[in-house]
């Protein structure tokens, strides 16, 4: 029962990853970017968030914090699109690259201004206790997390490939200049990936809230390398591939946590982006980088 326990807590917390990968894998898609600050626009969105939820409202139902997270997500990510990756659009590869890192440093030291380089411990409330199967124990908190991720990965999945802007956006990623031509606005077309796309990093910093309560600056930068490894972990560009990817390193880190040793929960990460560039740098569902959504 131990270790159902603990695949059930991996599988919590890879739901979590897997919604930060498909995030950065979305942009990656449409614009072929790397986008560097997308863990740090989670970790800013974050600070925004218990501002608002703790220290301003009160406690509030968890749905409704989460949907906040992700508008909030969604309004600070279009703002970096446009600060940060708009000018550059045109410019060599490198070049959004070093701004997408401007991006994470400003994100970074402006939340230590506002505050403080300490962590901030607080909580959210899901409103739902310990559930128990026949000697199967489950917090109410991972719980939820875990159906939340369930059922945002569905409604993602349905919206990118059963609606009319699901299927532009594809299109776009595909082809932009035979999208264009087609009477796709591709300008429109980013605006909304990067809505998208960063409101799944808000979601996942609400569902972080929850089972973790607790933020830093540095927040951003592990939770950006994270999706980064599952997203190569999973082959990059590949949506299905973000998930498999978060899910998986979610168990590995809690297991490794569990029976190993927790000093090296973080190192797991690392060790597997390493290992699979080595050993299948086109992941494990085997999508060539070239390839598009």
């Amino acid at each position: 029962m131990i270790i159902v326990e603990q695949l059930i807590n991996g599988l919590a917390l890879g739901g979590v990853y897997a919604l930060i990968a498909l995030g950065f894998t979305l942009i990656f898609g449409v614009l072929r970017l790397f986008h560097i600050s997308h863990g740090d626009v989670l970790m800013f969105s974050g600070y925004v968030l218990i501002s608002i939820v703790i220290f301003g409202f009160g406690h509030l139902p968890f749905w409704l914090v989460l949907l906040l997270a992700m508008a909030i997500a969604a309004v600070l990510g279009i703002g970096v699109e446009r600060i940060a990756f708009r000018p550059y659009r045109k410019s060599e590869a490198i070049i959004p690259l070093i701004s997408g890192i401007g991006v994470s440093l400003i994100l970074q030291n402006l939340a230590m201004i506002i505050w403080g380089p300490g962590q901030i411990n607080y909580r959210l409330e899901v409103g739902i206790g310990n559930l128990n199967f026949g000697g199967l124990q489950i917090t109410g908190i991972r719980a939820v997390i875990l159906v939340s991720c369930i059922l945002i990965m569905a409604a993602f999945n349905y919206w990118l490939f059963k609606t009319r802007t699901g299927r532009a956006i594809r299109a776009t990623a595909s082809d932009s200049q035979t999208a264009s031509m087609m009477g796709i606005r591709p300008e429109w077309i980013i605006i909304i990936t990067f809505a998208v796309g960063s409101s799944l990093a808000g979601a996942a910093t609400a569902l972080m809230g929850a089972l973790y309560g607790a933020i830093y600056p540095g927040l951003g930068f592990s939770m950006g390398l994270k999706a980064f490894a599952a997203s190569i972990l999973g082959g990059l560009g590949s949506m299905t591939g973000a998930i498999v990817g978060g899910l998986l390193l979610g168990v590995l880190e809690v297991l490794t946590a569990s029976y190993i040793n927790v000093a090296y929960q973080d190192a797991i990460a690392m060790a597997i982006l390493i290992g699979v560039l080595l050993l299948r740098p086109n992941g494990i569902m085997g999508k060539s980088v070239e390839e598009k959504l």
